[in-house]
């Protein structure tokens, strides 16, 4: 007898014939039962007779079919069946891949993500969704990236995210192009009017970028230095991943890197050949993102100043976002107070600061978190500077 089923490429198991024999048998017997409603009828005339030894037969019979029913039950389970999912009561038939929010707790790797299709779903930042302040004329308002330390103790670098003009790149510049100059922003770790940044990439020179409908390329000089920690470097390259998929602003497209001198890792420490992403879920860009944003106004901006709104991005303990308006002038604190963020750490909520109306003049608004330990330390921080016109 062959060892494997004429339908089946698949080893037969040494049982399977005792298996296949129970079953045929099981059905036999049961082909020959002729269903009825009896129930009453059994009933009345256990009921009748009375007796130990009717009764005694009686619940011997409802063992008996118990027993076959248990092993029917059981005969797959013992010698196996072909259909994996028929062991698990809950288990489902299912193609579809784990959802986003399905994700792992935070990693100190940087995002693999395979390789899917491009989103502009609830993953991404609304914020990097919306084209940037209009006031520039022409020229393109480029989200960029930087890398910079939060908090007092300076313990840890996340990134902010700051709108720059980069001359020659207009509104209508090809999408290349304008990918390139956040890039090469980015890598040069400033931007007009802010100091601060961590110049993590120095010497790194953006060689080419190119988008297609599903991923992002970028080729960089060099590697970068080995001098800075596991935690840095992978920031850093968080820095380049967002500011590129900000600027394509189609959601999560996998980027990917080739160094040109040949180098096989970012800093010494992350492999290059892999893709990478955002974090799959905003519960997890605390991984990448410093916890306080400002959106609006941005750095500089000249507004209006009836009813000012300032709203932002915040992960935060409770939810609780402090804030001071500062006279930028003599840098006295005008007003004060505390706001909500639509939820708490480690989700990133939105929040909104209703400053009222302004008179003209400079202004600096800075929001805050208080450190949940001592209650005496900043923990996070984000101030930006906004002017405030007559009209």
């Amino acid at each position: 007898m062959s060892d494997m089923r004429p339908d089946d490429l698949s080893p037969r198991r040494p049982d399977a014939d005792l298996e296949h024999r129970l079953q045929d048998a099981l059905e036999a017997r049961a082909n020959e039962v002729a269903p009825s409603h009896r129930l009453d009828t059994i009933l009345k005339e256990a009921h009748a007779h009375g007796s130990p030894s009717n009764l005694t037969r009686w619940a011997t019979a409802l063992v008996a079919a118990a027993l076959v029913v248990a092993l029917a039950i059981a005969i797959p389970q013992i010698f196996g069946t072909d259909d994996p999912t028929s062991l698990d009561p809950g288990a489902t038939t299912s193609s579809t891949a784990p959802t986003e929010t399905e994700t792992s707790s935070p990693t100190e790797e940087p995002s693999e993500t395979p390789t899917e299709e491009p989103s502009s779903d609830a993953t991404t930042l609304p914020s990097d969704e919306e084209e940037g302040p209009e006031e520039s004329g022409d020229l393109a308002a480029l989200p960029v990236y930087l890398l910079a330390h939060i908090g007092d103790d300076m313990r840890m670098a996340r990134l902010y995210r700051e709108w720059v003009n980069v001359d020659g790149v207009f509104r209508d510049s090809p999408l290349e192009e304008q990918v390139r100059a956040a890039l090469t922003t980015a890598l040069a770790g400033t931007a007009p009017n802010t100091d601060g940044y961590l110049q993590t990439w120095d010497g790194v020179e953006l060689v080419d970028a190119t988008v297609s409908d599903s991923r992002i390329t970028i080729t960089l000089s060099g590697p970068g230095s080995s001098d800075i920690d596991e935690d840095e470097a992978r920031v850093s390259v968080q820095q380049l991943v967002w500011t590129a998929q900000a600027v394509v602003r189609q959601g999560r497209v996998p980027v990917t890197f080739t160094i040109a001198d040949g180098s096989t890792a970012f800093f010494g420490q992350i492999p290059v050949n892999q893709t990478f992403n955002r974090p799959a879920s905003t519960d997890e860009y605390f991984n990448d993102l410093a916890p306080i944003w400002i959106n609006s106004p941005t750095r500089g901006e000249r507004i209006n100043g009836a009813n000012v709104i300032v709203t932002g991005d915040a992960t935060v303990f409770e939810a609780n976002v402090q804030w001071e308006l500062i006279n930028a002038a003599n840098g006295n604190v005008i007003d004060s107070g505390f706001t909500t963020a639509s939820v708490g750490a480690p989700g990133r909520g939105t929040y909104e600061i209703p400053l009222g109306n302004l008179a003209p003049g400079s202004y600096i608004i800075r929001a805050f978190e208080m450190s949940a330990k001592d209650g005496t330390t900043v923990s996070a921080e984000r101030s930006i500077p906004f002017t405030v016109v007559a009209g």
